[in-house]
């Protein structure tokens, strides 16, 4: 901002292309939260942002972790009508659903990101689709992180086991035992093996509801998969 303020002095009129390489050197500085009071002084001077400035912003501040001034950059680009690009938008929804899982609040603008990416004809990368079902899972919705994971198979992508066994919890907590269950199928039938922690989420929930029959064939399955649960059935 220095060299900004020096410039002004001098009577220079700094143009867009100016501000992007100031954008530029704060990002790689690590000052990219300094970008934000940059963007309003272009604003102050009639400077226009551009797909340049926006963008750039926006990928520094997600590389440094600056996650709140990052939505507020979002969201500005998406009232003026400049796109978020495809790589961008994914990195950016996968930096924010790893801060709601400290910060639940975000949840909601996880799910907005997600659909907004969807609209916009994108299909979420692998990774990402993983990240929002295990956010939505640790946030307790349930219902969606499942119908999210069966369009993700559906696009032919392989979830991760990581991400069966957050849905399987998810469901257990919300009750839905069944659902929980045909996730594991879903693994058979997908050819995934499910490991200890799945059949043990399961087996535990059969067991608490008084479901001994299913928690025993939970059980067996396991066995005949070459898994030992650490949770058996209460007989």
């Amino acid at each position: 901002m220095e060299l900004l303020e020096d410039a002004l002095a001098e009577g220079l009129k700094p143009n867009v292309v100016t501000f992007n390489t100031l954008f530029n050197g704060y990002c790689k500085e690590g000052r990219a939260i300094e970008g934000i009071n940059l963007l309003d002084k272009m604003k102050e001077r009639n400077c226009a942002p551009d797909y340049i400035s926006y963008n750039t912003l926006l990928h520094g501040l997600l590389k440094w972790n600056e996650v709140e001034a990052a939505l507020r950059v979002y969201k500005e680009m998406l009232e003026i009508g400049i796109e978020v690009s495809e790589r961008m938008i994914n990195t950016f929804l996968r930096v924010i659903c790893r801060r709601s899982w400290t910060d639940p609040k975000l949840l909601t603008d996880v799910e907005q990101v997600f659909e907004r990416i969807q609209e916009s004809g994108l299909i979420p990368y692998p990774n990402t689709y993983c990240m929002v079902i295990q956010t939505l899972s640790i946030g307790g919705e349930a219902g969606k992180a499942l119908a999210s994971l069966h369009k993700m198979m559906k696009l032919g992508y392989r979830p991760r086991l990581i991400t069966f066994n957050a849905v399987i919890r998810a469901l257990c907590k919300k009750g839905k035992i069944d659902e929980g269950f045909l996730v594991l199928v879903l693994m058979v039938i997908g050819n995934i093996r499910a490991n200890k922690l799945s059949y043990n989420l399961l087996i535990d929930e059969f067991n608490r509801v008084g479901r001994l029959v299913d928690a025993c064939k939970v059980y067996g399955v396991a066995l005949k998969r070459g898994v030992v649960p650490n949770r058996e059935p209460i007989t």
